[in-house]
């Protein structure tokens, strides 16, 4: 993407002291010697016939209809993370309290699906932001009733497709707040669901999240 791009650009100038300049067709050259690198941009992005396929899958319908069967007549904000600190779990959940407080008239509105994904790779990490999610999600509970938030700790890295298009295709809202992260095709998976004929969805992300510069139109 143009940030690591433009990261490498910097770290080639202050390291190598090499110039670049843009050239035709929106390329980038860094001139080494009597040579010119190249440099371009490409964002990856997700498998659309594979998602398209995995969409028609029964498991899917069925999932998509347990959980709207169990969130009736809620709107549903969706979010699944690895349960670590820079995720910021813990700061959605502070923000999502902080509305429920502020425009109470949405307390019987909305739901918080939450899959916390725990992969076992940073063992003090996980346990530190788990206990500290585990605090919040009983704290918002407690304050506003226990359909307000359904919290899911799922060990492993990952949460299997059909799983995921289930939530995607009944979640209104998908909310994203990285403090810092590497690779995400999540919210544009989200975004791919949500092509017509369903029904629009929103997605709010951090000015940190890795597809932040992508999503022009993610809040």
């Amino acid at each position: 993407a143009f940030d690591h791009a433009r990261h490498f650009l910097k770290a080639a100038k202050r390291i190598f002291g090499l110039n670049y300049e843009s050239l035709i067709g929106g390329l980038i050259g860094v001139q080494l010697g009597r040579k010119t690198v190249l440099v371009t941009m490409h964002n990856v992005s997700i498998e659309p016939n594979m998602v398209s396929a995995a969409l028609q899958m029964p498991s899917v319908a069925a999932g998509a209809t347990v959980l709207r069967h169990n969130h009736t007549s809620r709107h549903i904000i969706a979010g699944i993370d690895i349960a670590q600190k820079l995720s910021g779990i813990s700061l959605k959940l502070l923000a999502f309290e902080r509305l429920l407080t502020d425009y109470p008239i949405w307390q019987e509105k909305i739901v918080m699906i939450q899959k916390c994904l725990i992969p076992g790779s940073r063992h003090e990490d996980e346990a530190g932001t788990m206990q500290e999610v585990r605090y919040l999600v009983k704290r918002i509970k407690q304050k506003f009733g226990p359909h307000v938030i359904d919290c899911e700790e799922i060990v492993g890295s990952s949460l299997p497709i059909d799983q995921r298009l289930s939530l995607w295709k009944v979640a209104d809202v998908l909310m994203v707040t990285p403090i810092r992260e590497g690779l995400n095709l999540l919210p544009l998976e989200y975004v791919f669901t949500k092509k017509r004929p369903a029904s629009p969805g929103v997605v709010i992300s951090s000015e940190f999240s890795a597809v932040s510069s992508v999503l022009n139109g993610a809040l």
